[in-house]
């Protein structure tokens, strides 16, 4: 029965995945494309090293993930597919559809120490994790290294392969060095619960140190020179505190308010519920020896982003029903409450908003900041390059990875100085126009507004500035960047001079 429903919920979550990661051809954080697709552009001939973040000056960012894409974009490219964003979208499905692996062999492993009715419930509601198929597709490390910890998670509960088990945990560690506090907590497990063997510990540390090796090799690779990459990482981010003077610290429960804060906040909370109940209530259970942890030591750092606890995506799926079990002797009275809710209105309202947000981020992922909707309209439509005008006091510029030769934007400080120009394009970050001078006119070409070419350009430039008003006001907590839809026009002269 259980195995049954937990194939339904993964084939829904599935066939979501895909579609997500067709239509999402954006990032949640820039780091997802600087940091991983830029660097495999480097390696492709395409993106320029002074066009790289100061990371790669500093050597601090590992290369193991941008290794395993150029190794993909060079399959893609043998069989004669060279557009970028394609590329991109098959490094988006791999992703996705190995993220879903990993769910499925970690809930596979998680259902073992579940009772019956917890195993239902688990595989049930599954699907109602909306965020799930919105970060499976996402080229970030975070994603990558939560996938490949939770497959290592998946054989050391099983008690079994503890070889692949700690080479995978390491492959994660290369993908993201934060994750070593995740790992150091199951070795924590192994030993202290598991009362795991010695030889089987130094199995799993053959393998993680065998990943180790292969990620320094892939450094090696990148960098062109051996490169203490996570040395220089930690130092640079924790002893030298870059992170928090270039981007700010926060008070050490901003967690629980920067967690929350997306389409998904009804879930999240119940998410986060679970987390902490679980920690309370379910302590000798290896899902709390490496989420606890981790988050405290999140918690400690000045500098916080949601992202950061990313890495926790998959295992959070089993958060709720490992915290609010009616099966653990703590709490067991009022936690009743809260497990009969899963059958009642609450459960119902939570469940619509997130199979709400799953299904719209599936087909529009909205952000706020990337602007890859123009950039793909410009490399696809513009292959020749294309020289264009912006009064923007941030002109689009596109990426390296997708800026067509010959891309030129010139910075002007108002619309007036078209008035002595011929036929022009012009990059603007709003839908609709402010007075153009007299004797011009503008067609609209493209915009990144989906209801710009509909007529109804104004009401996006409107819907703008209620969201900037609201961030000035909110931007003290939430941290909301500023958005924009980037609209191409064709600005030329209605009468002769």
């Amino acid at each position: 029965m259980q195995d049954r429903t937990l194939r339904r919920s993964l084939i829904l979550l599935g066939l979501v995945t895909i579609v997500t990661a067709w239509f999402s051809a954006l990032f949640y954080f820039p780091d997802e494309h600087y940091q991983i697709l830029e660097f495999m552009g480097l390696k492709l001939g395409i993106t320029a090293p002074g066009e790289l973040p100061w990371e790669y000056a500093a050597h601090i960012r590992p290369w193991t993930q941008p290794f395993v894409y150029y190794v993909v974009a060079r399959g893609v490219m043998a069989l004669g597919l060279h557009d970028l964003f394609t590329i991109a979208f098959v490094l988006r499905l791999l992703t996705g559809l190995f993220s879903l692996a990993a769910l499925s062999l970690f809930a596979r492993s998680v259902m073992e120490t579940m009772e019956r009715d917890e195993k239902q419930a688990f595989a049930s509601y599954l699907p109602l994790m909306g965020f799930l198929p919105y970060l499976f597709v996402r080229t970030s490390s975070e994603t990558f290294a939560a996938a490949f910890f939770t497959v290592g998670l998946a054989f050391a509960m099983r008690g079994r392969a503890l070889f692949w088990a700690g080479m995978l945990c390491g492959l994660a560690f290369d993908s993201r060095y934060q994750t070593g506090i995740i790992i150091v907590g199951l070795v924590m497990w192994l030993v202290l619960m598991a009362r795991a063997r010695v030889g089987t510990l130094a199995q799993f540390a053959a393998g993680t140190l065998a990943a180790v090796a292969l990620g320094a090799l892939a450094d090696l690779w990148g960098y062109g020179f051996w490169n203490p990459t996570p040395w220089l990482y930690f130092k640079a981010n924790l002893v030298d505190g870059v992170a928090a003077q270039k981007f700010g610290s926060d008070p050490v429960f901003a967690y629980l308010y920067l967690l929350p804060v997306q389409f998904f906040f009804a879930i999240t909370l119940v998410v986060m519920a679970g987390m902490v109940a679980m920690w309370l209530r379910n302590p000798r259970h290896v899902l709390t020896w490496v989420s606890l942890p981790f988050v405290l030591v999140h918690m400690a750092l000045g500098h916080k982003e949601a992202r950061f606890l990313f890495p926790l995506a998959i295992m959070a799926t089993a958060f709720p029903v490992l915290g609010f079990s009616p099966h653990l002797v703590r709490g067991r009275e009022w936690v009743a409450r809260a497990w009969a809710w899963r059958a009642g209105w609450p459960a119902r309202i939570v469940t619509g908003l997130s199979l709400a947000g799953m299904l719209v981020l599936a087909v529009y992922p909205f952000s706020f900041r990337p602007h890859m909707p123009m950039a793909k309209y410009v490399y696809r439509h513009f292959e020749g390059g294309i020289s264009a005008y912006s009064t923007d006091v941030e002109p689009f510029e596109s990426y390296p990875l997708y800026r067509p030769r010959g891309f030129q934007v010139t910075k002007m400080t108002s619309l007036d100085s078209l008035a002595d120009k011929g036929p022009v394009y012009l990059f603007a970050e709003r839908p609709s126009l402010n007075a153009l001078p007299p004797g011009m006119r503008a067609t609209l070409i493209y915009s990144e507004f989906p209801f710009a070419g509909l007529g109804y350009d104004r009401l996006g430039s409107a819907w703008l500035d209620v969201v900037a008003d609201f961030s000035s006001r909110a931007g003290r907590f939430l941290k909301l960047p500023r958005l924009s839809w980037i609209t191409l026009y064709r600005v030329e002269r209605t009468t002769r001079s």
